[in-house]
Protein backbone atom coordinates (compact mmCIF):
# COMPACT_ATOMS: atom_id res chain seq x y z
CA UNK A 1 0.00 0.00 0.00
CA UNK A 2 3.44 2.41 1.11
CA UNK A 3 4.46 1.84 -2.86
CA UNK A 4 0.82 2.97 -4.22
CA UNK A 5 1.00 6.02 -2.32
CA UNK A 6 4.63 6.63 -3.34
CA UNK A 7 3.80 6.32 -6.99
CA UNK A 8 0.73 7.94 -6.59
CA UNK A 9 2.63 11.19 -4.90
CA UNK A 10 5.30 10.79 -8.09
CA UNK A 11 2.70 10.66 -10.55
CA UNK A 12 1.08 14.01 -9.15
CA UNK A 13 4.60 15.53 -8.66
CA UNK A 14 5.92 15.17 -12.19
CA UNK A 15 2.83 15.79 -13.85
CA UNK A 16 2.29 19.46 -11.35
CA UNK A 17 6.51 20.03 -12.91
CA UNK A 18 5.08 19.63 -16.39
CA UNK A 19 1.92 21.92 -16.11
CA UNK A 20 3.97 24.68 -14.12
CA UNK A 21 6.24 25.04 -17.31
CA UNK A 22 5.37 27.83 -19.50
CA UNK A 23 4.52 26.92 -22.94
CA UNK A 24 7.41 27.62 -25.38
CA UNK A 25 5.56 29.97 -27.21
CA UNK A 26 4.93 32.17 -23.78
CA UNK A 27 8.65 32.04 -23.41
CA UNK A 28 9.16 32.93 -26.89
CA UNK A 29 6.93 36.23 -26.86
CA UNK A 30 8.65 37.77 -23.35
CA UNK A 31 11.50 37.53 -24.81
CA UNK A 32 10.06 39.38 -27.61
CA UNK A 33 8.75 41.63 -24.94
CA UNK A 34 12.27 42.41 -23.25
CA UNK A 35 14.08 42.45 -26.53
CA UNK A 36 11.75 45.47 -27.83
CA UNK A 37 11.99 47.28 -24.38
CA UNK A 38 15.61 47.27 -24.21
CA UNK A 39 15.40 45.63 -21.04
CA UNK A 40 19.17 44.00 -20.73
CA UNK A 41 18.46 42.77 -17.06
CA UNK A 42 15.80 40.81 -18.12
CA UNK A 43 17.24 39.51 -21.72
CA UNK A 44 20.17 37.59 -19.47
CA UNK A 45 17.39 35.46 -17.55
CA UNK A 46 16.03 34.06 -20.79
CA UNK A 47 19.27 32.39 -21.65
CA UNK A 48 21.26 29.48 -20.39
CA UNK A 49 24.93 30.07 -19.84
CA UNK A 50 26.39 28.82 -22.66
CA UNK A 51 23.85 29.59 -25.09
CA UNK A 52 24.93 30.69 -28.60
CA UNK A 53 23.78 33.39 -30.54
CA UNK A 54 24.22 32.68 -34.36
CA UNK A 55 22.95 34.85 -37.46
CA UNK A 56 23.04 33.42 -40.98
CA UNK A 57 22.69 36.91 -43.88
CA UNK A 58 21.99 35.70 -46.76
CA UNK A 59 22.41 37.65 -50.07
CA UNK A 60 23.12 36.90 -53.85
CA UNK A 61 26.62 36.35 -52.92
CA UNK A 62 25.88 33.60 -50.53
CA UNK A 63 25.90 33.50 -47.01
CA UNK A 64 28.12 34.81 -44.09
CA UNK A 65 27.78 33.49 -40.01
CA UNK A 66 28.21 35.83 -37.44
CA UNK A 67 28.35 34.57 -33.56
CA UNK A 68 28.27 36.68 -30.62
CA UNK A 69 28.18 35.80 -27.04
CA UNK A 70 25.09 36.26 -24.87
CA UNK A 71 27.14 39.14 -23.11
CA UNK A 72 28.03 41.38 -26.27
CA UNK A 73 24.48 40.77 -27.36
CA UNK A 74 23.00 42.35 -23.91
CA UNK A 75 25.77 45.44 -24.32
CA UNK A 76 24.41 46.24 -27.93
CA UNK A 77 20.75 46.05 -26.90
CA UNK A 78 21.48 48.55 -23.82
CA UNK A 79 23.84 50.75 -26.22
CA UNK A 80 20.68 51.31 -28.59
CA UNK A 81 19.64 54.78 -28.57
CA UNK A 82 16.29 55.88 -26.43
CA UNK A 83 14.95 57.47 -30.20
CA UNK A 84 15.41 54.34 -32.02
CA UNK A 85 12.82 51.72 -32.08
CA UNK A 86 12.43 48.22 -33.44
CA UNK A 87 9.77 46.07 -34.09
CA UNK A 88 10.76 42.11 -34.50
CA UNK A 89 6.89 40.85 -35.92
CA UNK A 90 6.85 37.06 -35.05
CA UNK A 91 4.60 35.97 -38.32
CA UNK A 92 3.80 32.24 -37.10
CA UNK A 93 5.07 29.58 -34.42
CA UNK A 94 6.17 25.69 -35.38
CA UNK A 95 7.25 24.47 -31.65
CA UNK A 96 8.88 20.93 -31.78
CA UNK A 97 9.57 18.63 -29.10
CA UNK A 98 12.82 16.90 -29.77
CA UNK A 99 13.56 14.78 -26.46
CA UNK A 100 14.81 16.56 -24.02
CA UNK A 101 15.13 19.59 -26.27
CA UNK A 102 12.13 22.12 -27.80
CA UNK A 103 12.49 23.37 -30.85
CA UNK A 104 10.57 26.94 -31.75
CA UNK A 105 11.28 27.98 -35.63
CA UNK A 106 9.27 31.54 -35.85
CA UNK A 107 9.73 33.55 -39.23
CA UNK A 108 9.80 37.49 -38.88
CA UNK A 109 9.74 40.58 -40.22
CA UNK A 110 12.29 43.43 -38.54
CA UNK A 111 11.52 47.07 -38.57
CA UNK A 112 13.46 50.10 -37.15
CA UNK A 113 11.43 53.14 -36.59
CA UNK A 114 8.62 51.59 -38.24
CA UNK A 115 10.56 51.08 -42.06
CA UNK A 116 10.67 47.63 -43.02
CA UNK A 117 14.54 46.50 -42.39
CA UNK A 118 15.11 42.85 -43.18
CA UNK A 119 13.44 39.69 -42.43
CA UNK A 120 14.01 35.79 -42.41
CA UNK A 121 13.64 32.84 -39.58
CA UNK A 122 14.58 32.32 -35.93
CA UNK A 123 15.34 28.76 -34.55
CA UNK A 124 14.98 29.08 -30.69
CA UNK A 125 16.34 25.97 -29.35
CA UNK A 126 15.22 25.68 -25.72
CA UNK A 127 15.99 23.63 -22.39
CA UNK A 128 13.32 23.24 -19.23
CA UNK A 129 15.81 23.92 -16.26
CA UNK A 130 13.98 23.83 -13.30
CA UNK A 131 11.02 24.78 -14.66
CA UNK A 132 11.77 27.41 -16.74
CA UNK A 133 12.52 27.23 -20.31
CA UNK A 134 15.93 28.31 -21.63
CA UNK A 135 17.27 29.47 -24.44
CA UNK A 136 20.22 27.19 -24.96
CA UNK A 137 20.62 28.36 -28.74
CA UNK A 138 19.20 31.16 -30.80
CA UNK A 139 20.01 30.83 -34.79
CA UNK A 140 18.43 33.52 -37.12
CA UNK A 141 18.13 34.30 -40.89
CA UNK A 142 18.08 37.95 -41.94
CA UNK A 143 17.43 38.95 -45.99
CA UNK A 144 16.25 41.91 -47.69
CA UNK A 145 13.54 40.46 -49.34
CA UNK A 146 11.03 37.26 -48.66
CA UNK A 147 8.79 35.93 -50.68
CA UNK A 148 8.64 33.57 -47.53
CA UNK A 149 9.60 30.84 -49.24
CA UNK A 150 10.90 29.64 -45.38
CA UNK A 151 7.72 30.01 -44.33
CA UNK A 152 6.17 27.41 -41.52
CA UNK A 153 3.84 24.58 -42.57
Amino acid sequence: MIAYYRLLFLTILFSYHHLSAQHPNEVIEAFFESFHKKDTTSLKDFFTLDARLVSVQNSLTGYRTREESIQDFIVAIGSIPDDLSFEERLLDYKVVDASGMTLVLTPYEFYVNGVFSHCGTNVFTLVEKETKWKILALYDTRNKACSFSNQID
